[in-house]
């Protein structure tokens, strides 16, 4: 009867494994959600279903990952998006896409309006121009590190496997411990 109480407390603290899970990257450059679904530790998942809903949480898209993993999908408007990833087989990732990354996306190419204390741009372009130009060429160089970051953060480090090996330990000496007590009693 204790060992059932002691594998059903190890089935309660027990996490899911972490070696084969989803994780959903996304990016954001001149108005396209763009970015690919991965395992960590493994490979791209070809053929996950995305499902992208806006702010209110109505879905407004279905995505289908390419053979690389990869999706693309252009924003109808600049807004909050969330996204999940899906391969059918209860992989599950899910990712958030802040409106505020959109920046002067939703400005029109012939505004022209600038600050009131700002000069004119001696290139002939407008200051939402500009914006917008210097906000591609920023999303472009972040990409790499952003895709370098979520790929780190999902790998399984050192202290994680330590810590495995501890919980393991533990629950072998508490076992031991309450088996000594048992054949203690018994005597």
């Amino acid at each position: 009867m204790r060992r059932a109480g002691f594998l059903l407390a190890a089935l309660v603290v027990a996490t899911p494994a972490h070696a084969h899970r989803l994780k959903l990257f996304a990016t954001l450059e001149g108005g396209t959600i763009s970015g690919y679904a991965f395992f960590v530790g493994s490979g791209r998942a070809q053929g996950a279903a995305i499902s992208v809903k806006d702010a209110s949480g109505k879905e407004i898209a279905t995505l289908i990952t390419d053979d690389t993993g990869a999706y693309a999908w252009k924003a109808p408007a600049p807004q909050t998006y969330s996204l999940t990833a899906s391969t059918g087989d209860g992989h599950v990732a899910d990712t958030l896409v802040d409106g505020a990354r959109f920046g002067g996306v939703a400005v029109a190419d012939n505004e022209t309006e600038a600050p009131e204390n700002a000069a004119p741009p001696a290139s002939g372009m407008t200051q939402a121009q500009i914006e917008r130009a210097v906000d591609a060429a920023v999303a472009r160089q972040m990409r790499p590190l952003l895709e370098a970051y979520e790929a780190a953060e999902g790998r399984t480090r050192f202290n994680d496997i330590m810590g495995g090996i501890g919980m393991i330990v533990g629950l072998a000496g508490l076992a031991l411990w309450g088996s000594a007590r048992r054949a203690g009693g018994k005597a």
